[in-house]
């Protein structure tokens, strides 16, 4: 007598959770996206604020950026997804719109950073370095759990 291979009630409700929860294209690239836009601003308040010598926040905010990038966005690029394939080209179009709106981040960083540091005029901008620099991090961080979720 042959055993038929049997789902556990508790097993079929978790696939069911995971199935529930995991995000649809548009989900996913709105998740990603919310991070990383939370995460921009603040690695361009620290760049701001070191290159006008206000410091004393800076590494609070270079801990955000970390916090956003390595934890939340990684949870964020390996949690389930359903409907859609291509994870790392829907990542690429989040990061490619995202890139489009530089110029807001950096202004809303420089009034934030300037309201913040009771400060009329900044000495020194962003300029596109630093923007090189938090895209190269955020790649670099991406692409392996990119890599890890196949």
């Amino acid at each position: 007598m042959t055993r038929q291979a049997r789902t556990s009630p508790v097993a079929t409700r978790i696939a069911a959770l995971i199935e529930a929860t995991a995000y649809k294209r548009e989900d996913f690239k709105n998740k990603i996206q919310s991070h990383l836009t939370g995460a921009i601003v603040e690695f361009y308040k620290a760049r701001l604020a070191k290159k006008n010598g206000q410091t004393r926040w800076v590494a609070h905010w270079k801990g955000e950026v970390k916090q956003l990038v390595e934890y939340r966005l990684v949870a964020e690029v390996l949690h389930p997804i359903r409907g859609f394939k291509g994870r790392r080209k829907a990542h690429e179009e989040a990061v490619t719109e995202m890139k489009e709106c530089d110029r807001i981040y950096r202004t809303y960083a420089m009034t934030t950073l300037m309201k913040d540091c009771k400060l009329t005029k900044l000495k020194q901008s962003l300029d596109d370095g630093d923007t090189e620099a938090f895209w190269r991090y955020v790649e670099g961080v991406a692409d392996s759990a990119l890599k890890s979720a196949g």
